[in-house]
């Protein structure tokens, strides 16, 4: 039990602390956004690394490492947290056709 109220502690310090430094820190530049959306899993292949996450503001495919999803199961709540950075301009094709 004690050891358990250390780990919480310590883990809580760590976020806190990663919290405040983030807080402090500036933008970079291009990033647009971050949001998150609670939902449930609804399908799991995890052996490609492919999961399907229902929420309220809609359904989801998503990919991971294989490896991450090796406990995660259909009906498991998650959080998903997504981010946008605007990475500016596409390149042009290589295709090397001329106009």
């Amino acid at each position: 039990m004690k050891s358990a109220r250390v780990l919480a502690t310590v883990t809580g310090l760590l976020f806190l602390g990663a919290t405040m430094a983030s807080a402090q820190a500036p933008k970079p530049a291009g990033d647009m956004s971050r949001h998150t959306m609670e939902g449930q899993v609804t399908k799991v292949d995890a052996k490609k690394g492919w999961v399907d996450v229902k929420t309220s503001e809609g359904s989801m495919k998503l990919h991971f490492p294989p490896d991450t999803l090796a406990n995660v199961k259909k009906g498991d709540s998650v959080s998903v947290e997504l981010g946008l950075k605007d990475n500016g301009p596409a390149a042009p094709s290589s295709s090397g056709k001329t106009k």
